[in-house]
């Protein structure tokens, strides 16, 4: 993490956790990652692929999810939730 955490942001991950069932499903619309709850954590589950006209290279692509995926994880941990990030 790149320093302290918003309190307002730990507010959104708290209740976007709490608005999710188990089982449910969250798409992330910026990088195309997807995460399910799972009792009391996330688990990253699925990723869009890069496709060809993309803005920008697969390489990239992958390097942006990677990040988001992190920036998510440190979030929701700040937060008190545990997130999976392992695909």
């Amino acid at each position: 993490m790149s320093g302290p955490v918003l309190e307002s942001d730990l507010a959104w991950c708290r209740h976007h956790f709490a608005m999710m069932r188990d089982g449910g499903v969250w798409a992330v619309p910026r990088s195309g990652l997807v995460f399910t709850r799972r009792g009391d954590g996330l688990v990253l589950t699925d990723r869009m692929p890069w496709q060809d006209g993309m803005p920008m290279t697969a390489e990239a692509f992958g390097a942006f999810q990677r990040a988001d995926a992190e920036l998510i994880r440190d979030r929701f941990a700040a937060a008190g939730i545990t997130v999976d990030v392992a695909l």
